[in-house]
């Protein structure tokens, strides 16, 4: 609890002397240390062995990233943000995942998103394009897969 007392003092000559003091009621409190919190933004990276092995949209932001290493497999969800079209993101995709050994496995719209998924060997993926909330965004949700063997 913190008291301000004021003094005066007047001395011959009608001099008047006044001073402030604050006065906390506790010795220790001036030492104290206050812990200021810093915030630093975490940078969210694709792991680098994995956008080698994986079509993903280039023209995007990573906005988030889930991985999990499990017993049979390797589970991976990103949260893609981009200013390209639906249209342009899903035409992306077909053609990406039909080259250098990926074939599209399925290509249907559920509920009015279109669903595209795509395997290579052990590598599997699916990925669907939808408005963003920030007006002109698009956000891709793509999951990734890798089986062990």
């Amino acid at each position: 609890m913190s008291k301000n007392i004021l003094i005066g003092v007047v001395a011959f000559g009608g001099i008047a002397i006044v001073s402030s003091l604050v006065f906390n009621g506790n010795e220790d409190s001036a030492n104290e240390n206050y812990d200021e919190t810093v915030s630093v933004e975490e940078v969210l990276k694709i792991p680098g062995d994995i956008s080698s092995q994986f079509p993903i949209y280039q023209e995007a932001e990573l906005d988030n990233l889930r991985d999990i290493d499990g017993d049979t497999a390797r589970d991976l969800s990103l949260s893609l943000v981009t200013n390209s079209s639906i249209k342009d993101v899903n035409d992306w995709y077909r053609s990406a995942l039909s080259t250098n050994g990926w074939s599209i496995k399925s290509d249907k719209n559920v509920a009015g998103y279109q669903i595209i998924q795509g395997e290579n060997n052990n590598l599997y993926t699916s990925m669907q394009a939808a408005n963003g909330t920030v007006a002109g965004t698009v956000v891709i949700s793509q999951h990734l897969k890798i089986r062990k063997e």
